[in-house]
């Protein structure tokens, strides 16, 4: 087996946490690689990722959730290894490198999680990008509530004055779409969420749909107000005065590697719940 170890050195203290789980891969004579580049993500990410029979992903759930993103287009796997804070998406924890052992001897699980595939287009073309987490359409800089008009399948479900709304994975449950009131999914389901964001009203509610949903979503535009599609934290795409957004399940998905035996529930009663981390 050949790994990628992808590491995020904008986390305090990364190099230190690579060190450790490098020495511990030596231990195991595991072969290994290090991306050149010290940024992240790095630029050589995707000939790492190519090379390898799977990836490490060195850091907090944004690390992760980047590398899995990254990584399912080469469908490879990905363990997380939580040198961040949370680590909601994390197999494993720095104290806790003796389960590679399980690597090895093949007695590890996988974990095939839903993506989004987002579409926003005008006048002027088409900008296409995919989710893991969720997709935000949400007003820009100015603090002024838009609204956003709702469709599945052609059929009006619901139109929000509000910030904005999130379409979010099971995965992305956990997220900004917990924050914002919606309800925390098992991964294993696959399903879309749509949670509306500060909506003006008292009777707004999220919303659950099947797996085969295309959500389409339109929005009022106004000379003094921009509108974005922000997903997974990681790039805004302004959504044009007549543009439309799409958004549906992927044919693609993200593997993640489990090394122990924890359900969802337990990994949400520790991180989230109670706090422990």
């Amino acid at each position: 087996m050949k790994l990628a170890v992808i590491p995020n050195y904008q986390i305090n203290e990364c190099a230190a946490a690579l060190e450790r789980v490098c020495e511990a891969l030596r231990a195991r004579s595991i072969d290994y690689l290090v991306p050149q580049d010290t940024v992240f993500p790095p630029s050589d990410l995707e000939a790492c990722l190519s090379s390898c029979d799977a990836a490490i992903a060195l850091g907090g759930d944004g690390t992760i959730l980047h590398c899995a993103k990254r990584a399912a287009a080469f469908d490879k796997p990905v363990l997380g290894i939580n040198s961040g804070r949370l680590g909601f998406m994390a197999g494993l924890e720095l104290n806790e490198l003796d389960e590679l052992d399980r690597l090895l001897s093949g007695d590890y699980t996988v974990e095939r999680r839903m993506l989004l595939d987002v579409s926003v287009s005008g006048a002027d073309g088409e900008v296409q990008c995919r989710a893991l987490n969720e997709a935000v359409v949400s007003r820009g800089a100015l603090s002024r509530m838009i609204e956003v008009t709702v469709q599945n399948g052609g059929s009006p479900v619901a139109a929000y004055q509000a910030d904005g709304v999130i379409v979010a994975t099971p995965t992305g449950s956990t997220a900004y779409s917990l924050s914002a009131g919606g309800p925390m999914v098992d991964p294993s389901l696959n399903c879309l969420l749509l949670t509306p964001i500060c909506p003006h009203s008292l009777h707004t509610r999220p919303y659950l749909f099947h797996e085969n949903a295309e959500l389409v979503l339109t929005t009022d535009h106004r000379p003094d107000v921009t509108v974005f599609v922000t997903v997974d934290g990681e790039e805004a795409i302004p959504v044009p005065e007549d543009g439309v957004v799409r958004i549906k399940r992927s044919a693609t998905q993200a593997t993640l590697i489990r090394l122990k035996e924890r359900s969802f529930y337990e990994i949400l009663d520790q991180k989230l719940l109670n706090g422990k981390g």
